[in-house]
């Protein structure tokens, strides 16, 4: 998945028109599904992706070019291919502003820390994670046997054992509230107290009867008054002060298949959801009847999807959205005009 450009000795003759280079230039990318996506430091133009073959890949969101593989610093790597979970799918990104680190869970059943390009820990858990979400500096890992949480690059608890399998998990900005969705089509909400390690969680509400197959993605607007969750054909919207409906199951409902990712745009007017069926769409809390829909956005389905936003230093990335999918590409979508024609 590189190409290595190498400098053209002297003693060779070319063209006056072409290009000299000093050093070689390494041009890397992804050979195989894209399978999570997350940003970089606020205001720093950096995407990070991950693949089913363990390499993640650091991007300039400003230009669309890789920057480079991220590396595993303490692991030789044998087969030179920059592989930072040995080549297990990589499940899930999850990004600290505070401390300005990536984190990476694997079916290597680790958690990689990594510092820009270069891997310097992992962690070991106890059973295989499949998501995480992180608010400033809390992590919070889903595995197959229940959540772990993760602070300044050590687990803070015990594994959290729970009644239900989890299947999504988002957290509040100021990890005071964690939002669970389950097998059994509910979603749980908790209240996080990291003073006890043994049992960091405390259930405070369950909104029950709102999807009718299990909950596969949440995303919490930014200001925190909404929360979206999605199941394989619904996307609804919930108020964060009474749990109540605010777009209930049956209206929002045009996914053929799974819907893998939920993102708000950075004034929460319009939320974005992607799916296993290839498509993108767009909602809008006070156009309800109306949507945008993108198909075949990426073959083989969305496995990431996010509103540039505050990624960008000048604000210019409110209305662009950047997804990543199966087919091992990642887009940019400029949707203001489509926004400005179906919402306002």
């Amino acid at each position: 998945g590189q190409i290595v450009v190498l400098s053209v000795p002297s003693t060779v003759g070319l063209s006056s028109s072409a290009e000299v280079i000093d050093k070689p230039i390494v041009i890397t990318g992804h050979q195989a599904p894209i399978s999570a996506m997350t940003f970089g430091p606020p205001g720093a133009n950096i995407i990070y992706t991950a693949d089913s073959d363990g390499v993640i890949v650091e991007w300039d969101g400003l230009t669309g070019t890789p920057k480079g593989r991220v590396k595993n610093v303490n692991e030789e790597d044998l087969d030179l291919t920059g592989k930072v979970h040995a080549g297990a799918t990589i499940t899930s990104l999850a990004f600290s502003s505070e401390s300005n680190t990536l984190y990476s869970a694997g079916w290597d059943d680790f958690i990689r820390i990594s510092h820009g390009q270069n891997c310097v820990d992992k962690l070991k858990m106890e059973a295989q994670p499949n998501a995480m979400t992180c608010g400033t500096s809390l992590v919070v890992v889903m595995t197959v046997e229940g959540l772990v949480l993760v602070k300044d690059e050590q687990i803070v608890s015990e594994l959290i054992r729970l009644p239900y399998t989890a299947t999504a998990v988002c957290i509040s900005k100021d990890e005071s509230m964690l939002y669970v969705g389950g097998d059994d089509c509910n979603i749980y909400i908790y209240t996080v107290s990291l003073s006890d390690s043994a049992n960091p969680l405390t259930e405070s509400y369950v909104i029950k009867g709102g999807h009718l197959k299990a909950v596969q993605s949440i995303a919490l607007s930014h200001d925190g008054t909404k929360l979206a969750a999605a199941d394989s054909r619904d996307v609804c919207v919930y108020s964060t002060t009474d749990y109540s409906a605010i777009v209930s199951k049956g209206r929002w409902c045009f996914h053929a298949q799974k819907i893998t990712c939920l993102t708000w745009s950075p004034d929460d007017s319009v939320l974005a959801s992607g799916g296993n069926d290839d498509d993108i769409f767009l909602w809008n809390i006070q156009k309800k009847m109306r949507r945008v829909n993108y198909r075949f956005a990426h073959r083989g389905g969305i496995t990431g999807l996010r509103f540039v936003g505050g990624n960008v230093a000048d604000g210019s990335g409110d209305m662009m959205l950047v997804s990543a999918g199966n087919d091992g590409c990642v887009n940019f979508w400029d949707v203001k005009g489509d926004v400005n024609k179906k919402f306002k």
